[in-house]
């Protein structure tokens, strides 16, 4: 069975996945052994279920392939505790083979695979996060010219597309290499550079949509470093302007941007990745973003399916219920890792359903001619190439994935032949516990919407801090955090992403210029300290605010002060979307979230 789910399109991934799978498999079975101890098989299955639950929340805990661990140490806890409660006299040894086969499944798919599986392709990886840089530099570029007015939306969607995939591609292409999990903080640098550029060319746009120019040459100049990326050179910093004029734009988020941008090549395509201090030691700091409270609801579902399933089996006496029992608290935790579970339950049911049909057909026509080893192994043989050819072709490759397990899992290959009521008795549990649980995530699906507002709901608790405290802290790690929300909202809702959400981002930067303003003297402080009163719920009546905003700038007496509340007044406007989105006007009103 494991070389259905280790075969992986590149080496690494294939090393990766089998530690984590003979890793996982052996906490599993050690927890599994020990909780047979306790006294009561109830309180067995409930320790069953725990761990079900806790290894089904990790999974939306851990990124990438160390996924993997979590879920097989709850599949593999299943597969121990279960067969032995249920049947206690004869099943433990028969759970201890199970897992032995697994271990030795793993060992011989990895030896095999590995061979003839290409390595990952990760210099063309980094090459192409340097050409989305540059690409976000040509939107800067664009935004520095004549045609500001005119913006390439097509270049705009096709730079946030290429930021999921390759955020989604980055653990997948580092498994198996230490060194490429060491430079992995310099790609997630390099994509929350490119978009602190298109935060900071928006904030471009809206400063020359008031009147603002922008200093000489320097789109020419932006658009030499645009091509030196291209051409897979190192990025060069623009100068700083020497005297900034009145009625010029800033540049600096824009240079700033650039510079973390460099420093992320640096490191990303350094001969060694190099060590976390100096220069690189804040580029580098990982910004930690989980769903916990999808974690939470995903972990408490499987381990309640988990015990009910086998609390149901237990109190029926029925052996025969095993496999549903085993069906439900497996199929729970792989569709419960799943970003959005209800559009693959139809097509695991259905390769459930065609394996243990297929396996019916088996142990009914054949299994009984079967009387050596070597006719068993030939005479499932056929059923592993079609399998293999199904699984190889991409219109039936998913469901073909669960039929081939489900098929040796039901087929029971091997063992002794029996009458077709006994087959029925055994296999449609099975079928039926796949069918509750593929059902339930079918028709409780998790919602795109009210994930996407949690996710922007998270986004504004971010910015009541900046807001609140006199200076702010750790604005990196503020500016990391964000850029992993908006790459989240984006992995989340695809093209239903509702626009603002760069203004929301430039609203943080916008209410720092302020806080650093205030030092100038005692009439800008009073002014700032009246804007950031204002600014407290300011997610409801995004529009009012920007407005009463642009009254105040009108009568501030310092320029770059007022120019300052212009742009978190237009920051305001552009996040109107995203705003109404997230606390819609019918609704009732939230209390300011503070985290």
């Amino acid at each position: 069975m494991p070389v259905w789910v280790l075969s992986q399109a590149y080496r690494g991934l294939v090393y990766e996945r089998a530690l984590w799978r003979i890793l996982g498999t052996l906490v599993g079975a050690g927890l599994g052994l020990a909780f047979l101890h306790l006294p009561n098989p109830y309180l067995q299955l409930l320790g069953m279920a725990l761990v079900v639950g806790v290894a089904s929340a990790l999974t939306h805990v851990f990124r990438g392939a160390l996924s993997y661990l979590p879920m097989l140490a709850g599949i593999t806890i299943g597969v121990v505790v279960l067969p032995s409660v249920l049947t206690p006299d004869a099943s433990l040894d028969l759970a201890l083979s199970r897992v032995e086969c697994t271990l030795i499944g793993v060992l011989v798919t990895t030896l095999l695979c590995s061979r003839t599986t290409p390595r990952s392709q990760r210099k063309h990886y980094y090459e192409r996060v340097r050409v989305l840089a540059a690409d976000a530099l040509g939107l800067a570029a664009q935004a520095l010219g004549p045609s500001y007015d005119q913006p390439d939306l097509a270049l705009f969607r096709r730079i946030r597309q290429e930021i999921v995939d390759l955020d989604s591609q980055a653990r997948l292409l580092a498994a198996g290499s230490w060194d490429a999990y060491r430079r992995l903080p310099y790609v997630d640098a390099f994509l929350y550079a490119v978009i602190e550029l298109l935060a900071a060319s928006e904030v471009i746009v809206r400063q020359r949509e008031r009147g603002l120019a922008p200093a000489a040459d320097y789109e020419r100049a932006v658009l030499e470093q645009a091509q030196r990326l291209q051409d897979g050179q190192p990025l060069r910093v623009l100068r700083k302007v020497a005297v900034r004029q009145e009625g010029q734009i800033s540049l600096a988020r824009l240079r700033r941007a650039m510079g973390q941008i460099q420093r992320a090549e640096e490191g990303l395509f350094a001969a060694r990745a190099p060590a976390r201090r100096g220069r690189h030691r804040f580029l580098t700091i990982p910004a930690i973003s989980v769903d916990w409270p999808l974690a939470t609801r995903t972990g408490l579902i499987s381990g309640l399916a988990a015990f009910s399933a086998g609390g149901i089996a237990y109190a029926l006496a029925s052996p025969a219920l095993e496999l549903m029992a085993i069906g439900v608290c497996t199929f729970s935790i792989i569709l419960g890792s799943m970003p959005r579970p209800q559009l693959m339950s139809r097509t695991m049911f259905t390769g459930i359903a065609v394996g243990v049909l297929v396996a019916s057909f088996y142990r009914y026509v054949i299994q009984g001619y079967l009387v050596t080893d070597w006719e068993v192994i030939a005479s499932v043989l056929p059923f592993l190439v079609i399998g293999g050819l199904l699984r190889a072709n991409r219109p039936t490759s998913a469901w073909a994935l669960d039929a081939n397990m489900c098929f040796q899992l039901a087929s029971q290959a091997g063992m002794a032949a029996v009458s077709w009521p006994i087959i029925m008795k055994q296999s449609l549990p099975l079928l039926a516990g796949s069918a509750v649980v593929c059902s339930a995530f079918f028709l409780l699906p998790r919602r795109t919407h009210p994930r996407g507002q949690a996710l922007v709901r998270r986004v504004v608790r971010e910015i009541y801090p900046l807001i609140r405290r006199s200076r702010p802290r750790l604005f990196r790690v503020w500016r990391g955090r964000v850029a992993r929300q908006w790459v989240r909202l984006l992995h989340w809702m695809g093209e239903q992403t509702p626009q603002g959400l760069l203004s929301l981002i430039n609203l943080g930067h916008g209410v720092v210029a302020l806080k650093r303003l205030a030092k100038r003297g005692s009439e800008q402080q009073a002014c700032v300290r009246l804007v950031c009163e204002l600014l407290e719920g300011f997610e409801h009546q995004p529009q009012e605010l920007a407005q009463q905003l642009q009254r105040i700038s009108q009568s501030c007496a310092d320029t770059v002060l007022a120019q300052a509340i212009l742009d978190v007044a237009q920051s305001l406007q552009g996040a109107h979307a995203v705003l109404v989105y997230a606390y819609p006007p019918n609704a009732m009103p939230r209390a300011v979230e503070t985290s």
